[in-house]
């Protein structure tokens, strides 16, 4: 910074200020991996399917059990009285 400072005050005012305009090279531009992700979006599809299978499996046992519950209730309902 202070050899930029130095330069600008000391030399000719002209080709400080032309030095101190000039611009960096542009970026390279970030380009996406080819490949990388239909990996992943393949390994989300799958979970995400197993974990629909699952879910309707549970729910079915779930009403299943609900169902069981509710009968056993009304034979015990019924018996007491």
């Amino acid at each position: 910074a202070l050899t930029v400072l130095r330069d600008y005050y000391g030399g000719d005012s002209e080709e400080a200020e032309a030095s101190m305009l000039q611009q960096p090279a542009p970026p390279v531009k970030h380009s996406k991996a080819t490949g990388a992700g239909t990996g992943i979006i393949g390994i989300l599809e799958v979970v995400e399917s197993d974990f629909a299978k699952n879910l309707s499996k549970e729910e079915g046992e779930e009403a299943d059990a609900e169902s069981e519950y509710q009968k056993v209730t009304q034979e015990n309902k019924v018996t007491k009285t």
